[in-house]
C-alpha cells in the first residue's frame, strides 16, 4: 500500500499546481521555444519537488519557484547553447524580472476595472477607508453609519471587490 503523502507534500503538490501558469508563462517569456519551454517546465516542477523541504511557508511560493525556473533556464540554454537562435545572458537576466511586473500590472489594472464598476458610495467609502489616518469611526460618522455597520459594509466590498478582481484574472489568463 503506498504512503500518502504528508501535509506539507499536499501544500507544495498544491502550490505547484496553483502556479502552473505563472511558471510556464516566466519560462515561456525567458525561452521563445515553446517545447523546451514545456520541457523547463517539468524540470523546474521536478526541482520544486526535490527541494520542497526547504520552502518556508511563511514566504511566498511563486518568487522561491521562479528562482529554481530561472536556474532551470539557464541550464537549459547552456545544454542548447550551440543553437544560434537563443538570447544573450544579459537579455535573459533583464527579462528575468518581467513577468512579475506583468503580474502586478495585471493585478492593478484588475482591481482599477473593478473599483470603477462599484456603485459611487461604495467606491468612495474603499477608497476614504485606505487614506493615511483614516479611522472607522471617524468614517462611520462621515457617512452617518455606526462603526460595526460599516465595518460590515467594508467587508462587503472587500469581497465583492476580491471576486471581481479573481474573476478578470481568470480571464486573462484564459
Amino acid at each position: 500500500m503506498p504512503e500518502s503523502p504528508t501535509k506539507t507534500e499536499g501544500q507544495i503538490v498544491n502550490l505547484i499546481v496553483q502556479h502552473q501558469h505563472d511558471l510556464h508563462h516566466y519560462i515561456l517569456s525567458l525561452l521563445p521555444d515553446r517545447a523546451l519551454a514545456s520541457d523547463v517546465l517539468q524540470e523546474t516542477n521536478l526541482v520544486l519537488w526535490n527541494k520542497a523541504h526547504e520552502f518556508d511557508p511563511s514566504r511566498p511560493f511563486l518568487p522561491w519557484a521562479l528562482t529554481f525556473a530561472f536556474y532551470q533556464v539557464k541550464a537549459a540554454r547552456r545544454d542548447s547553447s550551440r543553437d544560434r537562435h537563443l538570447f544573450d545572458d544579459d537579455l535573459i537576466a533583464s527579462l528575468a524580472a518581467e513577468p512579475m511586473d506583468c503580474e502586478a500590472d495585471l493585478m492593478d489594472k484588475a482591481l482599477e476595472n473593478c473599483l470603477r464598476k462599484l456603485p459611487r458610495t461604495q467606491r468612495k467609502l474603499i477608497l476614504a477607508r485606505y487614506q493615511p489616518g483614516a479611522s472607522v469611526q471617524d468614517l462611520a460618522a462621515e457617512f452617518s453609519q455606526t462603526p460595526n455597520a460599516l465595518s460590515i459594509g467594508l467587508l462587503r466590498i472587500r469581497s465583492s471587490l476580491k471576486a471581481c478582481i479573481e474573476q478578470q484574472l481568470s480571464s486573462s489568463q484564459a
